[in-house]
């Protein structure tokens, strides 16, 4: 991916951050827009399971990699940081998550030491980007946490593995993003690591744990 393709992504994300709230509509809408017949409650249930998995973790010194909006920085137990390019994503960060410290920064390459954490939480960024970048990521998580959980977008039968999608945000503005699809034991493969949850429309797994 060139870096022209990376700054698009972090700049529709970052206008994203402040245009649109995380929830599980917005995932309904995404996999019903790609012409996958399911129901917000299909798409529901998965999620609590998730946030169930991510709540139970057990207390640990954190990095939320990617962190967005914060919609999982709240459900990682123990104190930590939380990383993200977008300064709208730091700020909402701040105000709402004290057990986090917000850090402006670039997930390909984290401004902190080795082993500086206990386990790294990348959430929905592997699967937006292309192979050299998603290695790039892995390793410099693995670099600074010990363990690392990814949580990405499943494949739902007839989802294509990798594509350019056209994203409109509520202002108009348009990008063009990469994104990949896998499932669990596929993403597991791919990163050396162990499936923690095989849904459809959600995939987690744990590297170095």
């Amino acid at each position: 991916m060139s870096s022209q393709d990376n700054r698009a992504i972090w700049e529709y994300y970052d206008r994203r951050s402040t245009q649109r709230a995380p929830g599980v509509g917005n995932a309904v809408a995404y996999w019903q827009g790609l012409g996958v017949a399911c129901t917000t409650e299909e798409v529901a249930a998965e999620a609590v399971e998730v946030e169930r998995l991510v709540r139970s973790l057990a207390p640990a010194r954190f990095l939320d990699v990617a962190c967005g909006p914060g919609t999982f920085t709240g459900m990682l137990a123990g104190e930590g940081v939380a990383l993200d390019q977008s300064a709208n994503a730091v700020e909402r960060v701040a105000r709402e998550h004290a057990h986090a410290t917000p850090v402006r920064g670039d997930a390909m390459e984290m401004p902190f030491r080795e082993s500086s954490f206990d386990r790294a939480f990348i959430s929905h960024l592997y699967g937006l980007l292309q192979s050299d970048d998603s290695s790039a990521l892995l390793a410099e998580a693995r670099r600074v946490a010990r363990e690392v959980l990814i949580l990405d977008a499943g494949r739902p039968e007839g989802v294509a593995r990798q594509e350019w999608q056209d994203r409109t945000l509520p202002d108009g503005s348009a990008y063009r993003i990469y994104r990949r699809h896998l499932g669990a034991q596929e993403l597991a493969s791919e990163v050396g690591g162990k499936p923690v949850f095989a849904g459809t429309f959600y995939v987690m797994v744990a590297v170095g744990a």
